[in-house]
């Protein structure tokens, strides 16, 4: 029987050895492959991905994080070549930064029948600076063709042991198999979380460990006392977590997604606390309101926004003379605005100092934000800031320092709390940028106190517009037209057309609505900011409807038809994002060509959102030779959840199908 057992063992160790992915050693199959075996249309897949993370100890400097990873990665065809360069964020700090190194790597490919494979050379991994906070390595791999199996190996080693990046487990092409592992010590306490759809297999075991320490230790009292250097061992136990996943879907990227890291399946630890030998347990688990605190004790926050000495004649001259506080709130908002322009970095604490940052005319967002702040106190008005994370950086999932990265000014009035942005040329009171609408931020009071503040918007922003159409007997259409647009979609009409001069704005729109040629154009409030931009035009087009047989078949909006459905997918796991409500409004005259009357008109329909999310309302009449076409598309909410994906593709499918639809005239 022991015999037996003991054969069924080896056995069991050898197929576990058989199945064990080794570094540079490739099937021929997965070379030979020409797609992947579930997702047939992937351009690449991650056929395996392992990571092992561990805590380093050396008497000198302490503890330090090492990082191991190896990438086994399939490329099917030229749109999967973005795969063979692989790019690695490293930290980069006045002090600190990470390191990569024992980087290796493979290109298999079929010769002849045969698995050929290339070494990746030193010239093919390539660090450069991206910020003054992070560096990037783009490892390169040689000769990859369809087919090519990569095979790639990197150390990272940070000084930075007490932040775990996130175990990112899901990309947007398959993952066959992706599996990591993570020694962490006892005196380390980790929370983990995760998020995504899928499930995460966590095994979580212990092992004992020791490493060489080096103490004082003092010998004898008083003047005899002697202190020498000792060394010694330590031992402990570490908490050892294997995760591991398989047959994971590419997270497909889709139209209005805030981030889509968002929803990506991973696995993140967060610290939660410190237990070392001969020293106080320390707890570093928050809620949201400690960590509004304890950023707010920052002495490149609280101190910054405490200072007001370098701005107080400037400010009594801007406000002298103004009686209520909208005025005040206006004219120093403004000032901030044209005075200072943002460097381009986020963050919590001020870069510069606020009063170097004033001087010089530049700043990060905090030294901005926080100085704006600051001026509307100083006038007297309840202004506190609020903490945001900017859409790129995500969502936090639990409450920790490092969840926000941007701030902004909150001002009480008596009905509402108005958020101001002074980093943007072009934001006006209540009209954030894009980057910093994400779901909601957190209001820190000087006592200390917070809540949370919901960053939407709450009214709808309009592109309404009005045009008349004549029809002309060879095909060709001339017109005019005039549209507005409000708030957000102001906002954003500007940082378009300022980044640009007229003539290349003119050009992308012809381009946009092809074969249209614009003349006349004229728009009005692009500088003055309260008020909504107007812009009009003459236009002509060549081929703007379809004679047949006599009979003219007519699109009733022309080149601003809706044509293609934005939601593809058959399903979708994560919200639908605009950023803000919005409504538009076209109002379409059609001049009816002398010698033709009606046949036949599209029929009105409305169709509606459930919940009241949102509605489309479409009506063509025709009085005289006069056709008019009033057509409304509106969504009430910023954020549609997931579950009604499928109600919000029959919705787009209505608009399209209905706006697809003729106007049929014929000779009278």
């Amino acid at each position: 029987m022991r015999l037996r057992l003991f054969f069924l063992l080896v056995i069991a160790q050898q197929v576990a050895s058989s199945n064990e992915i080794k570094f540079g050693k490739v099937s021929k199959e997965d070379v030979a492959a020409t797609q992947h075996a579930t997702y047939p249309q992937a351009e690449a897949a991650i056929l395996h991905k392992k990571e092992w993370v561990r805590f380093s100890y050396q008497p000198e400097t302490g503890w330090s994080q090492i990082r191991e990873v190896h990438y086994r990665i399939k490329i099917y065809n030229k749109e999967g070549f973005e795969w063979a360069t692989l790019q690695v964020p490293l930290y980069v700090s006045s002090s600190d930064k990470e390191d990569i190194g024992s980087v290796k790597g493979y290109t298999f490919n079929m010769e002849n029948g045969k698995v050929v494979s290339q070494k990746l050379k030193k010239d093919g991994v390539f660090i450069e600076e991206v910020n003054k906070y992070s560096n990037k390595a783009s490892i390169t791999m040689p000769e990859v063709r369809e087919g090519s199996v990569l095979d790639i190996e990197y150390k990272i080693t940070s000084p930075i042991y007490w932040h775990i990046d996130e175990f990112k487990l899901q990309y947007d092409i398959p993952v066959n198999k992706a599996e990591a592992r993570l020694d962490i010590p006892e005196y380390f306490i980790f929370k983990k979380y995760s998020r995504g759809t899928h499930p995460i297999d966590v095994e979580q075991t212990k092992k004992n460990r020791s490493i060489n320490v080096s103490y004082r230790s003092t010998d004898g009292s008083g003047w005899s006392a002697k202190t020498t250097h000792k060394t010694g061992s330590l031992d402990f136990f570490e908490n050892i977590y294997n995760i591991d996943v398989s047959n994971i879907p590419a997270l497909l990227d889709e139209k209005y997604t805030s981030n889509i890291n968002n929803f990506r399946t991973s696995m993140k630890f967060e610290l939660a606390s410190t237990r070392f030998p001969n020293s106080p347990y320390k707890n570093y688990s928050f809620t949201w309101e400690d960590v509004a605190k304890s950023i707010y004790d920052y002495d490149d926050f609280g101190n910054e926004l405490n200072r007001d000495n370098y701005f107080d004649d400037e400010v009594d001259q801007l406000i002298s003379g103004l009686s209520t506080d909208t005025e005040k709130a206006i004219a120093i908002f403004q000032h901030v605005q044209s005075k200072m322009n943002w460097d381009g970095y986020n963050g919590v604490g001020c870069s510069e100092g606020v009063r170097k940052a004033y001087k010089e005319g530049v700043g990060n967002v905090a030294d901005i934000n926080l100085m704006l702040t600051s001026m509307f106190r100083y006038a007297g008005l309840d202004a506190n800031p609020v903490l945001v994370s900017t859409r790129s950086h995500g969502i936090p999932l639990f409450p920790t320092r490092n969840g926000f990265n941007y701030v902004v000014s909150g001002l009480q009035t008596q009905n509402d709390l108005v958020l101001f942005d002074a980093t943007d040329k072009n934001a006006i009171p209540d009209v954030l940028p894009m980057r910093a609408l994400n779901w909601f931020g957190r209001l820190i009071r000087d006592d200390g106190s917070s809540s949370q503040v919901n960053l939407m918007p709450k009214s709808k922003s309009l592109d309404a517009i009005m045009m008349v159409v004549d029809l002309n007997e060879d095909g060709s259409i001339k017109g005019k037209y005039r549209q507005q647009y409000t708030a957000n979609n102001a906002f954003a009409f500007r940082n378009n057309y300022t980044s640009g001069s007229e003539d290349s704005y003119l050009d992308e729109l012809e381009k946009k609505y092809v074969d249209l040629e614009i003349s006349s154009f004229d728009l009005q409030n692009a500088e003055n900011l309260s008020k909504p931009i107007m812009q009009s035009y003459e236009f002509e087009k060549e081929a703007g409807y379809e004679n047949i047989g006599g009979k003219l078949y007519i699109s009733p909006l022309f080149h601003l038809t809706t044509r293609e459905n934005p939601f593809k997918m058959e399903q979708r796991e994560f919200p639908i994002d605009y950023g803000y409500p919005w409504q538009d409004k076209y109002i379409i005259s059609i001049n009816i060509p002398e010698g033709y009357v009606v046949e036949s008109i599209p029929e009105p329909i409305a169709v509606a959102l459930p919940e009241k999310l949102g509605q489309f309302r479409f009506n063509i009449s025709a009085t005289n030779n006069v056709i008019s076409a009033s057509v409304e598309t509106a969504l009430n909410s910023p954020v549609i959840p997931a579950h009604y994906y499928a109600d919000l593709k029959e919705f787009y499918r209505h608009i399209i199908e209905k706006e697809s639809e003729k106007i049929i005239l014929t000779k009278s």
